[in-house]
């Protein structure tokens, strides 16, 4: 995992940035979709622009290099962010399918929100609270010895769960009883995801599983959210994916 070169950013710096990176998380949702009914286009630009914002704020703070992040072991992050993301395959596959696009509009759903949301998201819930808590462990000294630094490695997955719980709620299909089974699908495929960043230390992980899961999603019909219909009528309840107990709930 690379580490904050900085030697200011100990581990209470760390922690302020994941108080701002969770804060964040929950408001970009909650605000964007919710409070202001953003449909999904620009709301994917909107969470583009706070997620890069947010990371390049973080990497600066701390001095960590992005040239580490994207470059090492970046096979093996690779190998294993196809891991991460085909896991959840059966999951989509149990999905009822819907009509899906075809032809340049279907490429630029690919593009739009499976490259670049999947980017989005996979900085925001998969990679920096990740870095914020591992950064936070090793100014600790909880990575210096072998037991320590298992532990250190759970708090961070433990972190980045609630980071992913709470950017989910700020969307309101993912809210109440029935939307448990949905998020507790969000919490399986984009804690993969993290675990996938902490093993291999490298961003690649995180973003190729991320967009593997909206290509799957996109090849499948299914709405990614902000959902037009939870936007349409307040109150009704989406009719996406729910895929939980029987498989993964839509992660995003």
């Amino acid at each position: 995992m690379p580490v904050a070169a900085d030697p200011s950013f100990g581990s209470l710096e760390a922690a302020v940035a994941f108080g701002v990176i969770l804060l964040v998380a929950f408001l970009v949702t909650w605000v964007v979709t919710d409070l202001l009914r953003v449909p999904r286009a620009p709301y994917v630009a909107t969470l583009t622009v706070v997620t890069l914002a947010l990371a390049a704020g973080y990497l600066s703070w701390s001095e960590t290099s992005f040239v580490d992040l994207a470059t090492t072991d970046w096979v093996w992050a690779i190998a294993a962010g196809l891991v991460a993301g085909l896991v959840v395959a059966p999951g989509v596959r149990r999905l009822q399918p819907h009509e899906r696009r075809h032809g340049s509009a279907l490429a630029m759903q690919l593009a739009w929100e499976g490259v670049i949301y999947g980017i989005a998201e996979a900085l925001l819930l998969a990679t920096l609270p990740v870095l914020a808590v591992w950064h936070a462990a090793e100014d600790l000294g909880w990575t210096d010895s072998l037991w320590p630094k298992i532990g250190a490695g759970a708090f961070t997955v433990v972190g980045a769960l609630v980071v992913i719980v709470v950017h989910h709620l700020g969307y309101r299909g993912f809210r109440g009883a029935a939307a448990r089974p949905r998020l507790m699908g969000a919490l399986l495929g984009c804690g993969l995801q993290a675990l996938a960043f902490l093993l291999t230390g490298n961003v690649l992980a995180p973003i190729v599983a991320h967009i593997v899961l909206h290509w799957q999603m996109a090849f499948r019909g299914v709405e990614l959210p902000p959902e037009a219909g939870s936007r349409a009528t307040p109150g009704v309840e989406p009719q996406t994916a729910s895929w939980m107990p029987e498989a993964l709930a839509p992660a995003r």
